[in-house]
C-alpha cells in the first residue's frame, strides 16, 4: 500500500517527464498502443517533440496535447485495472486506522504499550513513512546536528522518526544507566544492540560474532573477558614502543612539508596501528599504502545506507569494493593467524586474542578471533583518529594550552628519559586533561542503536517493545551541570576549551561518557588513551609551534557534515616549525 501511495505521489511528474522528453513518432505510437487508444494516431505528420513543446503552430500544439493525453493515459492503465483492489486496500487501511491509532498508518511501528502506565516521551515524527532524517548534518554543527537541536528542544528524552524506525533519545547519565541496565537478554529485560540485516550485508561486512552484537549475557561476558585480556595495562604497556615509534615517523613527515592536513596524518598512523600493533603483519613498504586504503574502504561504506536493504545483494563480497575490502583484510588475519600456528605468541594483539582462553580453558574460535580483530579495527581507526584531528584544531585555536603540553613533555623527559613507558604516560597529567576536554568538546555524537525487547520506564517515560533508544552523548555532555551555561559557550571551541577543569574535582565534568557506559562501554578505550597520548605528546616533543592554515581569529569552523566523530573539513591544516633545544618552561597546571 505505502508503495502505491509514493507511486500515485509520482504520477504527476512522470507525465511531465514523458511530455518534455525528446520521443520519436515511434514513442508516441508506442504510448497510444500501451494505452490500448485507437492507432490512429500515426496519421498525424512527423514533429520534433522537443521543439513542439515551445511551438505556436497549430500541429504542434495539436500534437503537444495528444503526447501529454497519451503520456497520462499510458501510466494510468496498469492501475485502472487494479483499481477495486487499491480502494479496497485504502478503505481498509483507513478504518483500521480510525479504529485504533491513526499515526501508526503514517508512521508505521509507532505503538505505545498500553499495559504501561507512564506516557510517550514529547518529541516530533517529521514526515509521514519517512520521518526525521536525523544522520543529516551541517557546516556548522558537524553531523548529527539535527539530534541536538531536538534535544534542546524537548529535553533529555525525545521521540522521533527515522529511517523507518520509532527511536527514543536519552540524554543524562542517570537516564542512560537506566536504560542500560536492561542490557542483553532476561526476564524483565530485553535491551540489545541490533546487527541490521543480521546475517546479511552489513552482517557479511562487519561479522555477526563481534563483541558488540552479542546479547546473550552469558556469551557476552565471556567474550568480553577473553577480548580484554589484549586491553590490560600491561598488553597496552607492551605495544607503546611500536606506538612511539609510528608516532614519530608521521611527525617527522609533518615537518617535511610546507602545509600539511593532520586529519590525513592521523588517518596513516591509527591505520599502521592497525596493521603492526592489532594485526601484527609484516607488511613491505610498498603494501602498506594498499593495506590503509582498503580498510577506508570497508570502514567508510560500512555506513552506506544501501546495505540496509531487507534482502542480501547479490555478489557483495565479490563484486563491489567494500565486500572485497572486507575479503582482503579477513585473508591478512588468516595468514596472520597461520603464522602463530607455526611459530606461537607475539606481541601483538590479534595474538592475545588467539591464545586467550576461558574459565574452562577454551580458545574463541577462528571466525570469533576474526569478527572482533575487525571490530578493534573499526573503532579504532576512526575514532581516534578523529578525536586527535579536533586536537590538533583546538591546541592551534589555544596557543597558551599548547605551551602547557610542551613544558609536561620537556618534564617528563628531564625525569624519565625520550621511551614512552606506562611510568611516563601516567606523568602526562595535563595532556590527559587536554584529551579528555576535546572528547567532551566533539565526541561521538550518540551510542549504538539499541532494539527495545520488552517496555522500559527512563525517569517517568516509556520506550515501547520493538522501538529503539540510543543514548545521547553530545547533549549529556552539554547539560552538564558541572559546565552548563546558558548562552551554550562550554560547548564553543574556544571559549570552552579548558583542560584545567579536569585537574580540580570541583570543576571536575560529573557528566562525561565518551566511551559509551554500563556492560558495552568501549574496549578499547586504554588503546585508544595511548594512541592519542603518545602522538600529541612526540608531537610537543618535535614541533616548537605549529599555526592553523584555513582558521584565523574569530573564524567560524566549517565542519565534516557526514563522520563518526565531528570533524574540521580541512582535516586541520597546518603549518609546522621544528623544536629547538630551549630551557624548560616553568608553569603551573
Amino acid at each position: 500500500l505505502i508503495r502505491t501511495l509514493f507511486l500515485l505521489s509520482a504520477l504527476p511528474s512522470s507525465a511531465e517527464a514523458f511530455v518534455r522528453s525528446p520521443l520519436s513518432t515511434h514513442d508516441v505510437r508506442t504510448a497510444a498502443a500501451a494505452s490500448r487508444a485507437p492507432a490512429k494516431i500515426s496519421s498525424y505528420p512527423t514533429v520534433d517533440i522537443t521543439n513542439a513543446a515551445t511551438s505556436t503552430s497549430p500541429t504542434a500544439l495539436c500534437m503537444s496535447a495528444v503526447v501529454a493525453k497519451s503520456a497520462v493515459t499510458a501510466v494510468f492503465s496498469q492501475l485502472r485495472h487494479h483499481a477495486k483492489l487499491l480502494f479496497a486496500l485504502l478503505t481498509a487501511s483507513l478504518l483500521f486506522a480510525k479504529r485504533s491509532n491513526p499515526q501508526t498508518l503514517l508512521w508505521p511501528g509507532t505503538q505505545t504499550d498500553k499495559d504501561c502506565d507512564a506516557p510517550l516521551p514529547t518529541g516530533a515524527y517529521g514526515c509521514p513513512f519517512v520521518g526525521i532524517n536525523f544522520m543529516a548534518g551541517s557546516k556548522a554543527d558537524g553531523p548529527m546536528y539535527k539530534v541536538l537541536q531536538l534535544g534542546q528542544k524537548y529535553g533529555k528524552i525525545f521521540r522521533m522518526y527515522g529511517l523507518g524506525m520509532p527511536i527514543v533519545s536519552v540524554a543524562g547519565r542517570d537516564n542512560v544507566k537506566a536504560l542500560l541496565k536492561n542490557e542483553f537478554k532476561g526476564e524483565g529485560r530485553g535491551v540489545g544492540t541490533y546487527l541490521f540485516g543480521k546475517d546479511h550485508n552489513v552482517g557479511d561486512l562487519f561479522g555477526g560474532k563481534a563483541l558488540l552484537y552479542e546479547n546473550d549475557a552469558a556469551k557476552h561476558g565471556r567474550l568480553r573477558k577473553m577480548v580484554g585480556e589484549a586491553m590490560t595495562p600491561v598488553a597496552i604497556g607492551a605495544a607503546l614502543p611500536a606506538i612511539q615509534e609510528l608516532s614519530n615517523k608521521q611527525v617527522d613527515k609533518v615537518l617535511k612539508e610546507d602545509t600539511i592536513k593532520m586529519g590525513e596524518v592521523f588517518n596513516e598512523f591509527t591505520l599502521d596501528i592497525a596493521w603492526k600493533q592489532i594485526l601484527g603483519l609484516d607488511l613491505e613498504e610498498e603494501d602498506v599504502p594498499k593495506f590503509r586504503k582498503v580498510v577506508q574502504q570497508w570502514v567508510s561504506d560500512l555506513m552506506n545506507p544501501i546495505l540496509l536493504v531487507p534482502f542480501r545483494i547479490p555478489g557483495l563480497m565479490k563484486w563491489t569494493k567494500v565486500g572485497r575490502a572486507r575479503t582482503y583484510i579477513v585473508s591478512k588475519i588468516e595468514e596472520k593467524l597461520d603464522k602463530l600456528d607455526r611459530d606461537g605468541p607475539d606481541s601483538s594483539t590479534l595474538s592475545k586474542l588467539y591464545f586467550a582462553t576461558d574459565d574452562d580453558g577454551n580458545k574463541l574460535t577462528r571466525e570469533e578471533v576474526i569478527d572482533n580483530a575487525m571490530l578493534l579495527i573499526f573503532a579504532g581507526s576512526e575514532t581516534s583518529s578523529s578525536t586527535l584531528t579536533c586536537a590538533s584544531l583546538l591546541l592551534g585555536l589555544n596557543p597558551t594550552v599548547w605551551r602547557k603540553v610542551q613544558a609536561e613533555q620537556e618534564m617528563i623527559v628531564a625525569e624519565l628519559g625520550e621511551d614512552v613507558t606506562r611510568e611516563s604516560l601516567d606523568k602526562c597529567v595535563y595532556l590527559d586533561a587536554v584529551i579528555k576536554e576535546t572528547l567532551r568538546l566533539e565526541p561521538l555524537v550518540s551510542g549504538e542503536l539499541r532494539l527495545v525487547g520488552n517496555t522500559v520506564e527512563v525517569d517517568g517515560k516509556q520506550i515501547p517493545k520493538n522501538w529503539f533508544g540510543f543514548f545521547n552523548i553530545k547533549q549529556t555532555h552539554w547539560d552538564d551541570p558541572s559546565t552548563f551555561k546558558e548562552d551554550g559557550s562550554h560547548m564553543d571551541v574556544r571559549k570552552g576549551f579548558q583542560p584545567e577543569r579536569w585537574l580540580d574535582e570541583a570543576t571536575k565534568p560529573t557528566e562525561w561518557m565518551p566511551f559509551g557506559d554500563g556492560a558495552r562501554r568501549c574496549i578499547g578505550e586504554r588503546l585508544g588513551m595511548a594512541e592519542m597520548k603518545v602522538f600529541l605528546a612526540m608531537m610537543a616533543r618535535k614541533l616548537d609551534r605549529y599555526d592553523l592554515v584555513n582558521v584565523h581569529g574569530d573564524d567560524d569552523i566549517v565542519w565534516k557534515e557526514s563522520s563518526i566523530i565531528p570533524r574540521p573539513a580541512d582535516d586541520t591544516e597546518i603549518r609546522a616549525t621544528a623544536a629547538k633545544t630551549r630551557d624548560t618552561v616553568e608553569y603551573q597546571i
